[in-house]
């Protein structure tokens, strides 16, 4: 037989089942001839026509008994979920993508940089039937631990599972541009592309699914505020640029580092879309909003314009920690002044207060009908600590972390964030204390421990705790703040993750990049940003086997 070359036509989306509408095929034609090559458009055909509606595509034998020509009837549709190593920068496929793997088109790899489609068992008949087509392509059959094993190990490798089966250490990508994870995630499960009728364990319910921004260091002095409030752009302005490149870098940073000079590209609000998006959102306010606050230019002492707090409630950002070595840079009465005017701004606190019990108290939000406590605490900088007669930051003593843990638990939590400001400044490095008292803390119930204050990204690790698998990141970066020591300290992330009722199931890590030392812009992973994972991705050697 000749070589065959395919284009793939048209998919259409019918009542949540995709039926290949159109298919074109080509054959480059052997001594016999059969004159130029033809296209062919049909009505989606069924296995039995296959052959006849194009040679090429007939099934294989080695398939013929576990592809049925319709799903059994105990199946009940669920959708199928491309995934890729976790690591990928790579964020979304389309349908058509999945067809030529299916397919074996001769241009698979050139259009999708995958060579491989795996499938478990109980899905492949099912997505047989959804694209009318046997599959012809290199199709792997393993179970949904297996494909996340496949796709971890090969990058190559594109992996469908049910959504029921996705978790944190695989990417779940967009199909078609819809995405079923995330803060842009659907609402309405009919509206992803690719609904089967699965036989695959794993279930999923969207309305169980929730999400969570997490930023890391806000600094509202410096540029911020000169922007904001001396040149009158207002305080939505450090929030409100889109996504951002770096066309050069310039000197000078800190012993002449040098520094990203970013240039937001749009759409504008973009950044500020991705935290409002989420269901809830986390940053650290690295200092303090009193109300008799003086902005000190390239000075390390930082009291913020209260004014200023309303740009993060417009940005979507629910509650933020107060735990860090800044927060009594205005003095007792700045501490609970900054809380004071958090709660007029109607943005929640928690890590700081007027005597240490108030500072260990967790700020307390919702999400999916779940209670979620956040509590905030500081190992960095002593006398900026709370003591029974003295406003300050909640010290991060081991003991008392976990048993506020336990009490937020007793008190009804059903998610518990840690946030804690510690760890080495501009540096990747990780102490055993805080690997130790990270594990401390999963091991005492919390879900999350989001970590401040080395100004730049830090290493992530998933640990296994009595609430499930954890995430651990240990240091976010600096997302607002006009440090300029050098190019790592103008980056961060947004982490954002999703849960489906108690337990995460995806883990986003979005690079961001300082504009003109006053915005917050978002950066391509796959362009100016992957370096940004490049770096949290070599920190995390030995924390983590993603």
């Amino acid at each position: 037989m000749s070589k065959g070359r395919g284009i793939l036509g048209a998919v259409l989306l019918l009542g949540g089942t995709v039926a290949v509408a159109a298919l074109i095929v080509s054959e480059l034609m052997g001594p016999a001839g059969h004159g130029a090559a033809q296209a062919t458009t049909a009505s989606p055909p069924s296995f039995a026509d296959s052959a006849a509606f194009a040679p090429s595509l007939a099934p294989t034998a080695a398939f013929a008994a576990v592809v049925p020509t319709s799903a059994p009837p105990t199946a009940s549709k669920v959708p199928l979920v491309p995934v890729v190593s976790y690591w990928s920068t790579q964020r979304s496929v389309s349908m058509l993508d999945i067809t030529r793997l299916w397919l074996g088109t001769e241009d698979a790899f050139a259009q999708t940089h995958f060579q491989t489609l795996a499938i478990s068992p109980g899905d492949l008949g099912a997505l047989a039937a959804a694209l009318a087509l046997a599959p012809r392509g290199s199709v792997q059959i393993l179970s949904p631990d297996g494909i996340k094993a496949a796709v971890r190990a090969d990058t190559t490798t594109l992996g469908l599972i049910p959504a029921g089966d996705v978790t944190p250490d695989v990417r779940a990508l967009a199909l078609d541009g819809v995405s079923l994870f995330g803060s842009a995630r659907i609402h309405d499960v009919s509206t992803w592309p690719l609904m089967v009728a699965s036989t695959t364990d794993g279930t999923f319910s969207i309305g169980a699914e929730w999400t969570l921004a997490a930023g890391g260091d806000v600094n509202l002095d410096r540029r911020v505020y000169y922007k904001a409030d001396q040149l009158k752009y207002g305080p939505d302005y450090p929030w409100s640029a889109g996504y951002a490149f770096v066309p050069y870098y310039d000197c000078c940073g800190l012993d002449g580092s040098s520094l990203a000079v970013a240039r937001d590209v749009g759409p504008a609000g973009a950044f500020r879309d991705r935290l409002a998006d989420a269901d809830l959102a986390l940053v650290n306010l690295e200092g303090s909003a009193p109300n008799d606050w003086i902005t000190r230019d390239n000075s390390l002492v930082f009291t913020f314009d209260p004014a200023l707090l309303i740009g993060l409630r417009n940005a979507g950002i629910d509650a933020v920690t107060l735990a860090n070595n800044h927060i009594r840079n205005g003095g007792d009465s700045g501490v609970v002044e900054t809380c004071q005017n958090l709660d007029a701004a109607n943005i929640e606190h928690t890590g700081a207060g007027a005597d240490v019990v108030a500072a260990r108290q967790p700020a307390w939000l919702s999400a999916a009908g779940l209670r979620v406590a956040v509590l905030g605490y500081s190992a960095v900088g002593s006398p900026n600590w709370a003591a029974p007669d003295r406003a300050g930051a909640a010290p991060l003593d081991p003991a008392d972390v976990e048993a506020d843990i336990r009490s937020a638990r007793a008190a009804g939590a059903q998610i518990v964030i840690v946030m804690p400001h510690w760890g080495e400044e501009y540096s990747f490095a990780l102490s055993s204390e805080q690997k130790d008292d990270a594990a401390a803390f999963v091991a005492a119930g919390a879900n999350l421990v989001l970590g401040s204050h080395s100004h730049w990204v830090g290493a992530v690790q998933s640990i296994d705790g009595p609430a499930g698998p954890a995430f651990v990141d240990y240091s976010l970066g600096d997302l607002l703040f006009n440090l300029n020591h050098d190019t790592r300290s103008q980056e961060g992330v947004i982490a954002t993750m999703t849960f489906s009722g108690t337990r995460l199931q995806q883990v986003d890590l979005q690079p961001t990049v300082m504009i003109d030392g006053a915005q917050v812009g978002l950066m391509d992973p796959a362009g100016d940003g992957a370096a940004v994972l490049d770096d949290i991705r070599h920190a995390s050697r030995g924390l983590l086997d993603w």
